[in-house]
C-alpha cells in the first residue's frame, strides 16, 4: 500500500511549485493597474529591519511570478536605505530570487526542461555549453539577459547544475545591473542629477551591450554551424575530392 501512494505524493510534491507560479502569476496579472516603484514604497515600513524584510520577501514572490521585473525591487531599495545598506539588500534579494526558482527546476525534474524548450527555443542550444562549463552558462546567460532569469534559474536547476556554481555565475553577471540599479534609486528623486543621469546612462549602455553581445554571439554560433561551401578550382569546374 505504501508503495503505490508514495509515487503520488512524489508527483503532488513536483506539480506543487508549478501550481504556486501559475496561482502568482494570475495574481499579478489580475492587480489590473500593475506593481510600480511607488506602490512598492506606499506599502513598506518605516522600521528599516522591517522594510528590508519586506523587500526580501517580495523578491521571493517575484521569484516566482517570472514577469515581475526586479529593477522595481532594486531602485526601490536604493530609495530606501543608504546606498551602500541598499546595495546588501538588494544583493540578498538577488540570492533569494535566483534560488527559490533554481530548486523548483531541481525539483521539478527533466520534465520541465522538455517544457521550457519548448516554450523558449533559446534554451535548446545551451546543453553543449553546460556540459562544458557550468560557471561561464550561468554567467553568460545573465549577461546576455535574452531569457527571463527565473526561466534561466528553472533551467539550470532541472539540469541538475551544481548550486553553488550556479549561484557564483548568476550573482557575477548580476553585479553591475544590480550597481546601477541601486544608485539609480538612491537619486531617483533628483532625475537632474549627475548621479542619476549617470546611472540610468550606464543601465541602459549595459542592456544595449548585453543585446549586441547576443546578436554576435549568435551570429558566430550560427555562422559555425552552416555547412562549409565547396571549394572549386580556378576554371569553374567541379570541386575537388
Amino acid at each position: 500500500m505504501k508503495d503505490t501512494s508514495r509515487p503520488r505524493w512524489m508527483t503532488l510534491l513536483k506539480a506543487a511549485p508549478i501550481l504556486v507560479c501559475v496561482l502568482l502569476l494570475i495574481w499579478f496579472l489580475a492587480a489590473g493597474d500593475g506593481i510600480s516603484v511607488d506602490t512598492i514604497l506606499s506599502y513598506t515600513p518605516r522600521n528599516p529591519v522591517l522594510a528590508a524584510l519586506l523587500l526580501l520577501a517580495l523578491y521571493g514572490v517575484k521569484s516566482l511570478t517570472i514577469v515581475f521585473p526586479i529593477l522595481l525591487l532594486q531602485v526601490a531599495a536604493g530609495h530606501l536605505f543608504p546606498t551602500g545598506v541598499a546595495l546588501v539588500v538588494n544583493l540578498l534579494g538577488l540570492v533569494v530570487d535566483l534560488t527559490i526558482p533554481f530548486w523548483i527546476g531541481r525539483a521539478s525534474g527533466s520534465g520541465l526542461i522538455q517544457k521550457l524548450t519548448k516554450r523558449f527555443p533559446k534554451l535548446e542550444g545551451l546543453l553543449g555549453i553546460q556540459q562544458n562549463n557550468t560557471f561561464f552558462l550561468s554567467f553568460f546567460l545573465r549577461v546576455i539577459n535574452c531569457l527571463p532569469g527565473d526561466v534561466i534559474s528553472m533551467y539550470l536547476g532541472a539540469t541538475g547544475t551544481p548550486y553553488l556554481t550556479f549561484l557564483a555565475g548568476q550573482m557575477l553577471g548580476s553585479l553591475p545591473s544590480t550597481i546601477c540599479a541601486t544608485v539609480l534609486g538612491s537619486s531617483i528623486s533628483d532625475p537632474l542629477s549627475p548621479k542619476f543621469i549617470l546611472a540610468l546612462l550606464l543601465t541602459i549602455l549595459i542592456a544595449v551591450s548585453s543585446s549586441l553581445f547576443y546578436y554576435l554571439y549568435k551570429k558566430k554560433t550560427k555562422k559555425k554551424s552552416e555547412p562549409p561551401t565547396p571549394s572549386s578550382d580556378r576554371d569553374g569546374g567541379p570541386p575537388v575530392s
